[in-house]
């Protein structure tokens, strides 16, 4: 392939309400720590993870992912992280990224418990 015969730029998927979810992050790590998270090297990537998997979970059920229903989901997500006690002395983006399976078996674990709930 010649450099006249580029391919064209696949466009970047741009997750949808993130300058929002970095809102409830900063508001989350302020409620617990009294002090703004540092949001810088794999930081935005981690989150993005989270939120692709929360997006994800909520469309496979139907679920629309609104500003309020996205919002609503990740903080709930959080409060669920938090009740890890690793999690909660250990609280980065790179390591509650790397324990949502846990997390989310364990928000499923609670809600199977429950007739009705606010984690959909």
């Amino acid at each position: 392939m010649s450099a006249k015969e580029k391919k064209p730029k696949k466009e970047k998927f741009v997750e949808p309400h993130f300058k929002e979810l970095v809102e409830v992050w900063f508001n989350f790590c302020r409620e617990k720590f009294n002090e703004p998270p540092t949001f810088d090297g794999s930081a935005p990537r981690d989150l993005k993870g989270i939120i692709k998997a929360l997006r994800e979970r909520s469309e496979t059920k139907n679920i629309e992912w609104t500003v309020d229903n996205a919002q609503k989901r990740f903080h709930n997500f959080l409060e669920f992280a938090w009740q890890e006690w690793w999690l909660q002395k250990n609280w980065l983006l790179s390591n509650i990224n790397r324990q949502k399976d846990k997390i989310f078996f364990n928000i499923r674990a609670v809600l199977d418990k429950q007739p009705t709930h606010p984690f959909p």
